[in-house]
């Protein structure tokens, strides 16, 4: 990430202007063509890449790529691990509440694809990112759609490492689909339930991760 990023703003890799393959950009890099494909697809999930078909395309310039920094390097204090677990108790348990209440059918075909995909693929941590999107987007709130947009671009780096540890991915999935199944049901008290049961799981995996 710290390779890609100091490309751009020591110009090596230009604005507008197309990526190189994987297989080059990583010699060039010196990284791994897995850490770089992980590390494009958070640039993408920042703004900072757009795929415009076939291609990736840097589209952001410094002051967008200086905020990115910032909020990598806020994803690995430890301590911000604490904080951000305890916003999105506060914010999570109003969202779940609320999608019980207005989510339509397409916002539970969106959520429920999500957790599909996440189950087919255990290191496809975007579905991870997109289902707590997906959820924020049901409670039809703008506002916690946006803030919860912008906290999983700042937790996305920390997320990618959860999937390292043993088990994180199957009690992921299993407690996506506890969220999915109250949201469905309307059932805002055990929705509620689901949630804190999530992120209690995630605080503990969190003192399991390299940091």
């Amino acid at each position: 990430m710290d390779a890609i990023i100091n490309a751009i703003i020591d110009g090596n890799i230009k604005i507008n202007e197309e990526l190189l393959p994987e297989r080059e950009l990583a010699a060039i890099l010196g990284v791994g063509r897995g850490s770089l494909r992980e590390s494009l697809a958070i640039l993408e999930f920042l703004g900072i890449i757009e795929t415009k078909g076939n291609r990736k395309v840097v589209v952001k310039g410094t002051d967008s790529i200086e905020k990115a920094i910032s909020i990598i390097r806020l994803s690995k204090n430890t301590d911000s691990i604490v904080d951000f677990i305890e916003f999105r108790r506060v914010i999570e348990t109003a969202i779940v509440k609320l999608a019980c209440e207005r989510a339509t059918d397409e916002d539970i075909r969106l959520i429920k694809s999500s957790v599909d995909r996440l189950e087919e693929d255990p290191n496809d941590f975007i579905a991870d990112s997109e289902f707590h999107i997906n959820l924020a987007k049901a409670s039809h709130n703008p506002i916690f759609a946006a803030v919860l947009d912008f906290v999983n671009s700042m937790m996305m780096d920390l997320r990618s490492r959860f999937y390292t540890v043993k088990d994180y991915h199957m009690k992921t999935v299993t407690e996506h689909r506890n969220i999915l199944k109250a949201i469905e049901n309307k059932n805002a008290d055990q929705a509620v339930e689901q949630i804190n049961t999530h992120l209690n799981n995630i605080e503990q995996f969190s003192k399991e991760i390299e940091l």
